[in-house]
């Protein structure tokens, strides 16, 4: 089976791509895996400067693979910690790591781009938070949206379920720069500014602003790995997400009333 992740590294940037365009570049836990390897294989090197982090296709990533998830023997705990230490690795790495969004951005697939410390996006990219629709929650990156995000724009973003452009997500906090002049110039551009700072001075900036964040922050890895476990123990959750999965409409899916319900008049 061919990689579903790819590695390469060019002067001094090591690029690592998401690689199966055809299935919208889902997470499952070997690509997990991947990418939190390629993660530390990059800050490893000597030679590597900055990571960037690409995709394949018309989706940079549509979120964790439902058909995996609903595998009766999964080790939700496992797999949960597993998303948690690879994001963490893109968080915690020295080296400055730029997310490239030239698509579509879903669910798990926006926790791998929070945790990147520079966001460029095409106008084309839009960003998504469908969960609660499929009858899931955004448990997991959720932490990472808020060291980015206002709560209040998180929480909008959760319960609208309702996908953003690069522009309003750049006014939400969540993408740095919106790359009306072209991809290709705008990462020229960061490049050549981060080539030009010291790395340690650079690393030593993420490690310092990672210490603000403090123990709260692995307070919330630890609450968002639960959370994700207690909701998937219950039954008509993952009932609803086998239906959405198979095709079929969940239970609570219902049209609005075509008239808005009448206030009434005070007597």
């Amino acid at each position: 089976m061919s990689s579903t992740v790819e590695y390469a590294m060019d002067s001094g940037v090591a690029t690592i791509t998401l690689a199966s365009a055809e299935s919208g570049n889902v997470l499952n836990k070997g690509n997990v895996e991947q990418i939190a390897g390629m993660v530390r294989r990059a800050t490893s090197e000597e030679s590597c400067r900055v990571i960037v982090l690409a995709a394949e296709g018309p989706d940079f990533c549509r979120g964790m693979d439902f058909d995996m998830m609903l595998e009766d023997n999964l080790d939700r705990e496992k797999l949960g910690w597993l998303l948690v230490h690879c994001l963490r690795s893109i968080c915690d790495s020295p080296k400055p790591v730029i997310a490239r969004i030239e698509g579509n951005v879903m669910g798990g697939g926006m926790g791998f781009v929070a945790a990147c410390d520079v966001i460029l996006a095409a106008p084309q990219a839009s960003f998504a938070l469908p969960e609660v629709v499929v009858g899931m929650v955004p448990a997991l990156i959720m932490p990472f949206l808020l060291r980015r995000m206002a709560a209040g724009k998180a929480q909008y973003m959760a319960l609208s379920s309702r996908s953003i452009g690069a522009e309003e997500a750049m006014s939400f906090g969540l993408v740095d720069e919106v790359t009306t002049g072209g991809m290709e110039e705008a990462l020229s551009r960061q490049l050549r500014r981060l080539f030009c700072s010291s790395p340690q001075a650079i690393a030593t900036v993420k490690r310092y602003i990672g210490q603000l964040h403090g123990p709260e922050f692995d307070k919330a890895m630890t609450l968002a790995v639960g959370q994700l476990i207690s909701w998937l123990e219950q039954p008509d959750a993952v009932a609803g997400v086998r239906a959405f999965a198979e095709g079929f409409t969940p239970p609570w899916f219902e049209k609005m009333p075509k008239k808005p319900v009448s206030r009434g008049r005070a007597h």
